[in-house]
């Protein structure tokens, strides 16, 4: 095979080689034939000289003959491979006896070229050592592109990682990974914007968008010194400090609702001005989680207020009750132990028991809980209308035995979950009871803003031939025009009003207001929470036809 050696030399000009040759004369006409080829020639005069510079610079081809003093070329090649198995080792030697064809072999030599120099085979087994070279630093060269574009790709997907797209800043992620490694105590101010929800629906998301993006820009350019910025995700935004002057936070905090304020974003033609709720932490520790919970007590508060996050708020005093509460109550379904209390309800004209409102109760161990408890809670972990079906169940079989009129009490969450109508027809059936003597008892709340379908359901359970009371009337939205059309046949004073009308003249009034009302609707009334004799004769003074109350009797497990 001829070479043709110009375009061998194109593609050898980039390798570096080293030539170990001991003989002065034949090393400097070997020379002459390299440098034809390579344009990097490094020589050496015996196999130390060629160890030393070895390890001084890095070849792509070591050629070096075999017999040398101090250092042979057999042990050079040793001390090659050994350091990299992988360099280039060819080996140009009059000696062509098999005992070193097979030492070369065994240590690893990629070539064997034989003196006198024959120009075709010595240019054939160059061209075989180049295009290994040739290829491995192609390959080289490939996988380093591939690592650059993968860095790189890499750098993007990091960034994408951390960097919110709608308005360019830090994200949730990066917050959180902030928070993780923090050294220092911080301030977290926790930016909400109020009635968010309100602007998606009446303007569209798109708009909403336009509001966060310039939320976004107006909190930049009013940052504290030595801040970050952060979008967390649908309202809210977060700003980590390094100040931790509370009065010099509150007093940023404060700037910046008056800068929110006074700005406003133009939305389909309407210049939009808003406000903001914020919440701020202090310390290293569950920074944000403390944060979350200073602005749900901010909301619960209102709007456009700032709130510091301080042990004991009433979020976490309540976050605490649901984890002591809720196994209780699971339990207690789960055992039987949700179980009915019977309070007596007196007719005022004769005096006697003629109702009983039937009262929730948990009975764990000695402990008895009434709904204060634990309502509330059931409603949030979803079990208030296994509770009430529990009610239902008990309280029937218990008058299923006598005559009295009863009360169960019915919350807006059993009217939601829709079961009601069947459930009662079953168990009156279950326990042949006269539907005439069951009354509903519902909070003023459904009757002031219910649901629509809520208000539907409990017609169509009188038309049934319920009774109908609306409890603890005058608390909430009072709104006669809906209890008229409601057409209930009782309604329940609250007893804030009841127990307190013998001392107190603006009780007692409101009271005969109610009073007067019930009668004018043709509604009986049953004032709540007769506690001595002295508000008894006050009811009785009204013509309140009703009485409940300590006076008269507590819940009890048992009928009196």
């Amino acid at each position: 095979m001829i070479i043709n050696i110009k375009e061998l030399a194109q593609q050898t000009k980039d390798i570096r080689v080293l030539y170990v040759e001991d003989e002065e004369s034949v090393r400097e006409q070997t020379l002459m034939i390299l440098e034809m080829l390579f344009s990097s020639i490094d020589s050496a005069f015996d196999g130390e000289d060629g160890w030393q510079k070895y390890q001084k610079s890095s070849y792509d081809i070591v050629f070096t003959d075999i017999s040398m003093p101090r250092m042979d070329g057999l042990e050079l090649i040793r001390h090659i491979k050994e350091q990299d198995p992988m360099q280039k080792v060819a080996i140009i030697s009059a000696y062509n006896t098999a005992d070193y064809l097979l030492q070369a072999i065994e240590l690893g030599a990629d070539a064997f070229i034989l003196k006198p120099i024959n120009m075709d085979k010595m240019m054939l087994s160059i061209k075989k050592l180049s295009d290994g070279i040739v290829a491995a630093k192609f390959m080289e060269n490939y996988n380093q592109q591939l690592q650059d574009e993968v860095e790189e790709k890499t750098k993007i997907i990091r960034k994408q990682a951390i960097i919110d797209k709608l308005t360019g800043l830090q994200n949730r992620f990066a917050l959180n990974t902030m928070l993780d490694n923090l050294e220092k105590e911080m301030s977290l101010i926790l930016v909400n914007i109020d009635n968010f929800d309100s602007i998606n629906t009446i303007y569209g998301y798109d708009n909403g968008n336009k509001v966060i993006q310039s939320l976004a820009k107006l909190i930049a350019k009013n940052m504290p010194k030595n801040s970050e910025l952060y979008y967390i995700g649908s309202d809210e935004f977060c700003i980590v400090a390094q100040e931790i002057d509370g009065k010099k936070i509150k007093r940023y905090a404060q700037d910046l609702q008056a800068v929110v304020a006074n700005s406003f974003v133009e939305l389909d033609g309407n210049n939009l001005k808003g406000t903001v709720t914020i919440s701020i932490s202090q310390g290293r520790e569950n920074l944000l989680k403390y944060a979350h919970i200073a602005l749900k007590e901010a909301k619960n508060k209102g709007k456009n207020r700032i709130e510091f996050y301080v042990k004991e708020l009433n979020v976490e005093k309540l976050q605490r009750q649901i984890q002591e509460y809720s196994p209780i109550i699971r339990q207690a379904i789960e055992s039987g132990n949700i179980l009915p209390y019977f309070q007596p309800i007196v007719d005022n004209f004769t005096h006697k028991i003629t109702k009983y409102e039937c009262l929730a109760r948990i009975e764990d161990g000695d402990q008895v809980y009434s709904p204060y408890y634990f309502i509330d809670i059931a409603k949030m972990i979803g079990l208030v209308s296994e509770i009430t079906k529990i009610m239902i169940d008990k309280s029937f079989k218990m008058f299923s035995g006598n005559d009295y009129e009863f009360s169960i009490n019915i919350t807006e969450v059993d009217l939601n979950d829709e079961y009601l109508y069947d459930y009662f027809k079953e168990k009156l059936q279950e326990y042949n009871i006269d539907v005439s003597r069951v009354i509903l008892e519902v909070l003023e709340g459904v009757s002031a803003h219910g649901l629509s379908n809520s208000l539907e359901q409990l017609k169509r359970l009188k038309s049934f031939g319920f009774t109908l009371a609306i409890d603890d009337f005058g608390t909430q939205n009072s709104n006669f025009e809906r209890v008229n059309n409601m057409n209930v046949d009782f309604i329940k004073i609250d007893g804030g009003f009841v127990k307190n009308m013998a001392i107190d003249e603006k009780s007692y009034s409101i009271v005969k207001t109610i009073s007067e009302f019930s009668k004018s609707i043709g509604a009986k009334v049953i004032a709540e929470y007769v506690h001595d004799e002295e508000t008894q004769k006050k009811v009785e003074e009204l013509g309140i036809e009703y009485s409940q109350g300590y006076y008269f009797s507590e819940p009890k497990r048992d009928l009196d």
